[in-house]
């Protein structure tokens, strides 16, 4: 929840003069800016902890917030920091502004790295402060670093619909990491169909409609469930018809893809297309112009589209389902999202967007509870329903709290019965398909190709699982 306006400053504390910078500042700001400061966030050293609140800040809130920064001129150290400990406190801080100057360069670098990746609220307002040693004068002006870059797309849709838990921008894991830069790479490219894959509950759909709009700059996107086509009736959803082109067709239809058009088609479960409407689809994957004739017509219609599909199915699967030209008309790009049990270091953020999206009641807590039987699930559970895992054990959470108001306890209890309905079976997604061999072959394959992306090569890949790099290399091309 957004905290009602107030100006909020955001700086570090500068260790040489850090009040005579602090209330050079405020003053500025409020005499040539007319930003009159109501709040100070202050990022500290513990050793500076008992620093005194200065005297020009006497009538606003001063909040000292300590970073243990062992090296000051360490990036990757002082990003971490900040984006663990400060931006979870400042998103709710409207219209907040951050004096850029005080700290190392490697401090001021980072301010500009996460302004340019989208990561403060809207509308936040960089400053840097001067002084001229010679004049002894002070002054503080507006920075203007206004940079577009894939993150700050993504979180310009983050920041519009912040109640829905959407992937995050930044993510932890080598498996998400690989996943989504090969989906910003291929979202880009115009005009090539898109096929997205992953488990059920992976959160496909939200990916598309975050991620893929703002990559393919297409705002309009027309889902198709296509487990919910009658048979009888699809051509007509799809391509529309013309009035009287069958009983009951007493005006003219659009259809979906040319209500698509100048944005996203969207095949949602495509291994779900009834057989028949495949056949059909296949010149509209394959022309640049994806023209096709609505029923009863004998005209030609034109539609400007992407094409995006999505299936819980694996790629074998799926080319065994679905129609051979189809299938290779949709295949060439393929994206496939990882489970969350293959993305645990993600796991804790993920639980706060569900804690976000699925809090209503303001008497419940902001920040969800989290201790270390919790932890405990986010390393060894396999989360067979994924985001729906989550969801579920956030909805229990809250009901238990509503009775027992204490944070770890409620949440233990939602725990045990959360595990309790756990209905984990193995799916054919888990341990392949086929006799025991056919499996165990699976994995070695699967353990391969995951240690050779860990790692980088096959030697060092061999070398962390103690192992000689021609059985990892025979695992890759066994069948």
């Amino acid at each position: 929840m957004v905290e009602r306006e107030q100006p909020t400053l955001l700086a570090w504390h500068a260790d040489r003069a850090g009040n005579e910078v602090l209330e050079s500042a405020l003053q500025h700001l409020a005499q040539e800016h007319q930003v009159h400061i109501r709040r100070v966030l202050y990022l500290i050293q513990p050793q500076h902890k008992e620093l005194p609140k200065p005297k020009i800040a006497a009538g606003i809130e001063f909040r000292k917030l300590i970073l243990d920064i062992k090296k000051p001129t360490a990036h990757l150290e002082i990003y971490e920091a900040v984006r663990d400990k400060v931006l979870p406190e400042v998103v709710k801080y409207r219209p907040l502004h951050i004096n850029i100057s005080p700290g190392t360069p490697a401090m001021h670098t980072v301010w500009l790295l996460l302004q340019a990746g989208g990561a403060f609220p809207d509308n936040t307002i960089l400053w840097a402060s001067q002084k001229d040693y010679q004049t002894q004068t002070t002054r503080i002006d507006r920075v203007d670093f206004t940079i577009n870059t894939y993150l700050a797309e993504i979180r310009v849709q983050a920041n519009k619909q912040p109640e829905l838990a959407q992937y995050d921008a930044e993510y932890r894991s080598p498996a998400r990491q690989k996943a989504l830069l090969q989906l910003s790479r291929y979202a880009r490219l115009p005009g090539a169909p898109l096929l997205i894959i992953g488990e059920r509950g992976i959160g496909k759909t939200r990916l598309v409609e975050s991620h893929v709009t703002r990559l393919k700059q297409r705002e309009k996107l027309i889902p198709v469930p296509c487990g919910t086509l009658d048979s009888e009736l699809a051509d007509s959803l799809l391509f529309g018809h013309i009035k009287g082109a069958f009983s009951g067709a007493i005006k003219d239809r659009a259809g979906l893809l040319k209500e698509a058009d100048g944005g996203i088609l969207f095949l949602d479960e495509i291994q779900d297309l009834p057989k028949p409407l495949q056949r059909k689809l296949v010149r509209v994957f394959q022309d640049r112009k994806h023209r096709f004739r609505s029923v009863g017509s004998d005209k030609e219609q034109e539609t400007d589209i992407e094409i995006v599909c999505a299936s819980n199915r694996r790629l074998d699967e799926l080319r065994e389902i679905l129609d051979a030209d189809l299938f290779d008309r949709f295949s060439h790009l393929i994206v496939e999202i990882p489970p969350l049990r293959d993305c645990r270091e993600d796991l804790e953020r993920d639980w706060q967007r569900v804690w976000d999206e699925l809090r209503t009641d303001e008497s419940l807590p902001d920040k969800p509870p989290c201790n270390k039987a919790l932890k405990q699930v986010f390393q060894t559970h396999p989360l067979p329903g994924n985001l729906r895992d989550l969801q579920r054990l956030a909805f229990l959470t809250m009901a238990w709290w509503q009775e027992i108001k204490e944070g770890d306890k409620a949440l233990n209890v939602a725990l045990d019965e959360w595990q309790k309905l756990q209905i984990i079976s193995p799916s054919s997604n888990e341990f392949g398909d086929g006799n025991y061999n056919d499996r165990v072959n699976w994995f070695k394959k699967r353990l391969a190709d995951w240690a050779y992306q860990q790692q980088g090569s096959w030697k060092k890949a061999a070398y962390f699982l103690k192992c000689n790099e021609r059985t990892l290399r025979n695992s890759i091309n066994k069948e």
